[in-house]
């Protein structure tokens, strides 16, 4: 499949997306809120957004994932997507590719956004998070912010578009102070779980991927 044909297809099956409870239950660790409970608390969750990165690499489709620096709080250490906090005026669009490009050097213009993944809740540092799949320039010249992550690792797609990857262990979760029976993935050795993992397990979703 071509590059245009890819997104193309990517696109029609982010349109007929369904409710993310029904696509990434079983990477759930904790007790989660719905984006519209956490709305409502108070103090009202805080709003931030993200950027699903797919980029070719010398023909073949890929993501990134940023790990996070150590000392940066309750995700210190974690892998993650690139994208932050919302300042004030802004909407959740206009932060993700912002973030994005402070974070992994990307211009703004760059990035094609062409869907939504389903928003949720991260309890731990009490955030909304809107996740939105974008297409990058070919061979992308990231430039990390060493302020912010440690590495930045990219992973085929097809390495993700794989049956039967989502593995299982303890996770420990100082919000709660107990450990959870967590689904994760195996990204080159580092585990990838809690919010990002949702993520990704509803993208793996729309290409008939339950496992």
């Amino acid at each position: 499949m071509d590059s245009n044909s890819f997104i193309d297809d990517l696109a029609a099956r982010l349109n007929s997306l369904r409710s993310m409870a029904t696509h990434a239950n079983q990477i759930i660790s904790y007790p989660r809120s719905s984006p519209d409970e956490a709305r409502r608390m108070i103090p009202p969750a805080k709003e931030s957004a993200v950027i699903f990165p797919l980029f070719l690499r010398n023909g073949e489709w890929q993501t990134a994932f940023m790990q996070r620096s150590d000392g940066q709080g309750v995700h210190s250490g974690q892998l993650s997507f690139p994208g932050g906090k919302l300042e004030v005026g802004e909407t959740h669009r206009d932060a993700a590719l912002r973030e994005t490009h402070e974070e992994v050097g990307i211009e703004k213009h760059r990035w094609n956004i062409v869907g939504e993944l389903s928003a949720l809740y991260i309890p731990p540092s009490h955030f909304v998070v809107q996740p939105f799949i974008a297409i990058g320039p070919e061979n992308p010249p990231f430039s990390l912010n060493a302020d912010e992550a440690v590495a930045l690792i990219e992973c085929p797609l097809d390495e993700l578009l794989q049956p039967r990857i989502i593995r299982r262990k303890g996770i420990f979760v100082a919000k709660y102070n107990r450990t959870f029976d967590s689904g994760y993935f195996d990204i080159q050795g580092q585990t990838l779980w809690g919010a990002t993992a949702i993520m990704v397990q509803e993208f793996r979703s729309l290409f008939g991927f339950e496992d």
